[in-house]
């Protein structure tokens, strides 16, 4: 009996977390945004979406081996994850990608803030099979309401605002566009 519970259990953290890097899947992320977007529209609490890509992955796994590259997404998933509060949450979004949900987000100036902060946390050198590495991250944000009111809304300007986050210095750019149609 207790072994069936334990593969019970095993068999439902699998369906949400990342194998990999431990951190929920897609499938928890989308739940989650969805409830997180229910309760802000019912108590009036702004929601930020962070498309998060590590620059230049294909050259580590090219130059270091995917084992390593492998480690670079698991370093990345732990030095994101003490930022965020109890009901936030980061996910593992996929292949190089992430995306952080922050709940009840009041000043956007805040959310900029914390993303350079992550920017600059993931880009501290890490010691990784005796390599030396330097692993930058470009961070796009978009926030509810003001650039969308739908999960898939968010989480494209979050992605277009973060392709515009390569060009920049410090990594991190907030969504300018309008609210799609």
């Amino acid at each position: 009996m207790a072994e069936a519970r334990q593969q019970r259990d095993e068999a439902r953290q699998s369906a949400i977390k990342d194998p990999l890097t431990n951190v929920p899947n897609r499938s928890a992320f989308g739940q989650r945004l969805e409830h997180g977007l229910s309760q802000a529209r019912r108590l009036g609490w702004g929601l930020a979406i962070l498309s998060i890509d590590v620059d230049q992955f294909t050259s580590i796994n090219d130059s270091y081996g995917h084992d390593l590259g492998d480690e670079v997404l698991q370093m990345v998933a732990t030095r994101l994850t003490p930022f965020l509060c109890e009901d936030d949450m980061v996910s593992r979004w996929g292949g190089d990608e992430f995306v952080c949900l922050l709940l009840e987000v009041g000043d956007q100036a805040d959310v900029m803030r914390m993303a350079k902060e992550m920017v600059e946390c993931i880009a501290e050198s890490c010691v990784l099979h005796g390599d030396v590495l330097r692993v930058r991250v470009s961070i796009g944000i978009a926030i509810f309401p003001a650039h969308g009111s739908s999960a898939a809304t968010l989480l494209n300007n979050a992605d277009l605002a973060m392709y515009e986050a390569k060009g920049e210095k410090d990594r991190v750019v907030l969504f300018q566009g309008p609210e799609p149609a």
